[in-house]
């Protein structure tokens, strides 16, 4: 038996009674109580997808469960509140990185311990080293992945006469002959605060590497080490030469695919979310607009990825902890895997989940060139790694900075004042 809840932020919207898994087996499980799923996927097919691996894994245990979906704005105020009451969910979906370690030192959260050893062969072993948090701990089991590239318009680069750049050089000569023609060569949006730091990870990556990125995100590193302020003045480059478009501050992801869609500008940094932006607007994958990966700045830093991986943890403070860990070990399968790939369309993290699965052929390509960005290390984004305090500010100066590049380090200083507050030094 599977319960589902839909609720608001302060009352209880629905109540919709549904029976899932193996017969026979539910009957057997009915003198435990059922395992609840806390979630911020309300809508469809959002909440249908990750559902179905629950109810795969399910009908694979005979482990019964009860799920209470909320919006995700409202979801990020309510779990705080859900997990400091009396009866606190079994399993709730959180980002690995800076959060999944808050909720270590703050909150309820259970180290996967061994499990891990039985989930982590299931999952791209980039994927691996980005759920394991900064006290060696795994606490919530990845099941999807999310890649930031560079999305271009191909009409745009004919017509400037470049191809994708593989070089910092070479992103620096297609930049400017894409304004030479006309065209703004850098989309960027800052209405929520997060699309700015995509651009932030890409320069830390790209200059300094993966394991310097790492300890900046846990605090361990400065704000004010050389190796960000050169990143930083890379970045204050190309906003003063007038790569980017200033207006910013009104843009989401969706009016910055529009942008791109419609060659008023040529380049934009971000997820495969926008896909569905792109061929509603009429373009076909591979032919109309193209994606490629950060381009090379520093040599010696290596190519890593940086995106988002989403999971699911377990509170250790529920009804029902053991079948929790259960299910949750379970999602990690390759049946489950498939199962929410087939409906949502989005990356799985199971290595073995094949492009075949995903429907549309136009993006078969794109999903081999994040098969082959999985051969490098995969960075959770900085909104996610770093600590909820750390974010709050990046956030807010990011955008900032795009209206006054030149006070770079004062952004850095804010972000490192605040980085020596959560972290003591």
């Amino acid at each position: 038996m599977k319960r589902v809840t839909l609720m608001g932020a302060t009352a209880l919207l629905a109540a919709i009674p549904m029976t899932v898994g193996a017969p026979g087996v539910a009957g057997a499980q009915e003198a435990r109580p059922p395992v609840t799923i806390f979630h911020r996927f309300a809508d469809e097919p959002a909440r249908s997808s990750r559902m179905a691996m629950f109810e795969t894994c399910s009908e694979m245990t005979g482990i019964s469960f009860e799920e209470t979906a909320m919006p995700s704005d409202q979801y990020e105020v309510q779990l705080p509140v859900q997990l400091s009451s009396s009866s606190p969910p079994d399993i709730y979906a959180l980002w690995p990185g800076g959060r999944a370690q808050f909720q270590a030192e703050n909150g309820r959260i259970l180290a996967l311990g061994d499990h891990w050893e039985d989930i982590r062969g299931n999952i791209w072993p980039g994927i691996q080293d980005t759920s394991t948090e900064p006290d060696g701990n795994v606490y919530g089991v990845p099941y999807t992945f999310l890649p930031n590239m560079i999305w271009y318009n191909t009409e745009v680069f004919q017509t400037a006469g470049v191809i994708p750049p593989a070089t910092w050089d070479e992103l620096l000569e297609v930049a400017e002959a894409i304004q030479q023609s006309g065209v703004t060569p850098f989309v960027i949006g800052a209405r929520h605060g997060y699309e700015p730091l995509f651009w932030f990870d890409y320069f830390i990556l790209r200059t300094a590497g993966s394991d310097f990125r790492s300890r900046l995100m846990t605090g361990e590193e400065s704000y004010l080490d050389p190796q960000v302020v050169e990143a930083m003045q890379l970045w204050a480059g190309l906003v003063d030469a007038g790569y980017f478009n200033t207006d910013f501050n009104s843009m989401t992801w969706r009016e910055m695919t529009t942008e791109v869609a419609t060659g008023r500008g040529a380049m934009m940094l971000m997820g495969p979310w926008t896909l569905d932006t792109f061929t509603g607007a009429g373009l076909t994958p591979n032919e109309d607009f193209d994606n490629f990966v950060f381009p090379e700045i520093n040599p010696e830093a290596g190519m890593a990825v940086e995106g988002a991986v989403s999971s699911f943890s377990a509170s250790g403070a529920g009804g029902n902890t053991e079948d929790a860990v259960t299910l949750l070990t379970c999602i990690s399968e390759i049946e489950p895997q498939i199962a929410y790939a087939q409906i949502s369309q989005q990356l799985a993290v199971h290595p073995e989940v094949t492009v075949d699965v995903y429907e549309n052929e136009e993006v078969h390509e794109f999903i081999r060139t994040y098969f082959d960005a999985m051969a490098h290390p995969f960075h959770q984004n900085l909104e996610l790694a770093a600590h909820p305090g750390v974010t709050e500010v990046a956030k807010r100066e990011m955008p900032r900075f795009l209206t006054f590049p030149d006070q770079y380090m004062d952004v850095l200083e804010r972000l490192e004042e605040r980085r020596l507050e959560v972290h003591g030094g």
